[in-house]
C-alpha cells in the first residue's frame, strides 16, 4: 500500500476518533427562558406560521396574592394539531407581543414548571390530542404591589407547517399583588428541590415566620389525590421527608401553614425524578480505556507500515556499486597520504586511486 493511501486511512481514522458522539435531535430546543415571539430559534417565526387548533384552558389557584407571595398557574391544552415529533411548547408570557415578555420581566420569579425546571418555555409530548396536555409554573410575586395578565402561547407542527396560538382573544388571568397582611404566616428562607435520584431521601426543609403548624402536601403529577405529611420544628427551620422515588417520574408537592388568624399554601412545586443520577459510570470509564487503547494501537500499526513505506521506497544500490564501495572504503583505509612512497606531485585523490597499484609494481605492502 502507497504512502498516500496510509496517509488517507490515517486521517480518516483520527476524525472518527477524535469526533464527539453527536446524538440527533429529536425536535424541538429544550427548556428555557424565552419570548414567546422568539423567531426562529424557537419554532418559526409568527409571520409565516398558521393558526393552530388547540384550545387553551388557563387558571390560577388564587386571584390575589401579597408581594413575595406564592401564585400557581396552570394551563390545559387539547385538540391540537400534531406533527410526527408530537411535540408543543408552550410558554407563560405576562404579554404577547413577543417582546420581553417572560414573566421575569415583570418582577416575577418561576420557582418550577412542569417538567422541575424553572423555565417559562417547557416543552412536551402529546400522544393523544383530543387527551392533550396541562402545564402548570409555581411563581413567587414580586416586590412590589400591582396587576399582572398572564397568558399562554403554544408552537407547535402540524400537517407540514408550524402552528401558533395563544390566549390574547380570552384575556389571560389576572393577578392582583398587595401588600403582606399583618401576622400573616410566610417562608423567609426556602429553596424549593425540583431534582433528585431514585431512592434518594429528599428532606423539605424551610425557616419560616408566623407559623404555629406546618405540613407538606404532595401528590403524584397528573392524580388529583393530596396527601399530607406533618412539618417538625426544629432549630434549622421546619422540615418533613418525602416519600421517596422508586421510579423515573414527577410528583408535585406545597408547604401548607398555618397561625390562629390565618392559613395558606405554597404555590405546588415539580419534583422530578431521574435514574440517570444513580448510573454506575465505571463500565463507561473503562470502555473509554479501551477504545483509547486500541486508538493508540491502530496509530503505532500505521506508524511502522509507513516507516516501511519510506525504507522500501529509497533508491537501492547495485551489488556492483556496494562491492565498489566497500573495495574503495577498505582499500582507501589502508592508504597512508603520508606514506614516503607517494610519488611528488599525485593529489590525494590519485594517490587514493592508483596508490596501491603503484605500491605494488614497487614490490612493497600497501
Amino acid at each position: 500500500m502507497g504512502i498516500f493511501n496510509r496517509l488517507l486511512i490515517l486521517g480518516i481514522l483520527a476524525c472518527l476518533l477524535s469526533s464527539p458522539v453527536m446524538e440527533a435531535n429529536p425536535g424541538g430546543n429544550g427548556d428555557g427562558t424565552r419570548d414567546f415571539a422568539c423567531g426562529g430559534s424557537c419554532h418559526a417565526d409568527p409571520d409565516v406560521s398558521q393558526p393552530s387548533s388547540a384550545v387553551i384552558s388557563l387558571n390560577s389557584d388564587r386571584e390575589s396574592t401579597f408581594v413575595g407571595g406564592p401564585l400557581t398557574i396552570t394551563a390545559d391544552i387539547y385538540g391540537m394539531e400534531l406533527s410526527e415529533k408530537r411535540l408543543v411548547g408552550v410558554f407563560l408570557t405576562t404579554g404577547t407581543f413577543g417582546v420581553d415578555d417572560s414573566p421575569d420581566n415583570s418582577g416575577w420569579t418561576i420557582l418550577s414548571d412542569t417538567n422541575g425546571g424553572s423555565s417559562n418555555y417547557v416543552e412536551s409530548y402529546v400522544l393523544d390530542s383530543d387527551e392533550g396536555v396541562s402545564v402548570s409554573w409555581s411563581l413567587i410575586a414580586p416586590s412590589v404591589e400591582g396587576f399582572t395578565t398572564f397568558h399562554i402561547g403554544i408552537h407547535h407542527g402540524g400537517e407540514g407547517i408550524a402552528r401558533l396560538a395563544d390566549t390574547n382573544d380570552q384575556g389571560g388571568v389576572l393577578v392582583s399583588v398587595g401588600p403582606i397582611p399583618e401576622n400573616f404566616p410566610q417562608l423567609t428562607d426556602w429553596t424549593p428541590i425540583t431534582q433528585r435520584g431514585i431512592g434518594e431521601v429528599t428532606n423539605i426543609q424551610a425557616k419560616m415566620m408566623n407559623v404555629t403548624t406546618a405540613s407538606i402536601e404532595w401528590k403524584i403529577t397528573g392524580s388529583q389525590t393530596i396527601s399530607s405529611i406533618d412539618a417538625e420544628d426544629t432549630p434549622n427551620g421546619w422540615e418533613a421527608e418525602l416519600p421517596t422515588a422508586l421510579a423515573d417520574g414527577s410528583m408535585e408537592y406545597r408547604w401548607r401553614i398555618s397561625n390562629s388568624e390565618f392559613e395558606t399554601t405554597t404555590a405546588w412545586t415539580t419534583l422530578s425524578s431521574d435514574s440517570s443520577s444513580t448510573v454506575d459510570v465505571n463500565p463507561a470509564r473503562l470502555l473509554m480505556l479501551a477504545l483509547a487503547m486500541i486508538t493508540a494501537s491502530v496509530l503505532i500499526s500505521l506508524q511502522r507500515f509507513m516507516a516501511e513505506d519510506l525504507i522500501t521506497s529509497k533508491p537501492q544500490k547495485t551489488s556492483f556499486e556496494s562491492s565498489k564501495d566497500r573495495t574503495f572504503q577498505n582499500t582507501s583505509s589502508k592508504i597512508s597520504l603520508d606514506d614516503p612512497r607517494r610519488p611528488v606531485g599525485w593529489s590525494d585523490e590519485q594517490w587514493i586511486h592508483y596508490g596501491p597499484d603503484h605500491l605494488a609494481s614497487l614490490g612493497g605492502d600497501v
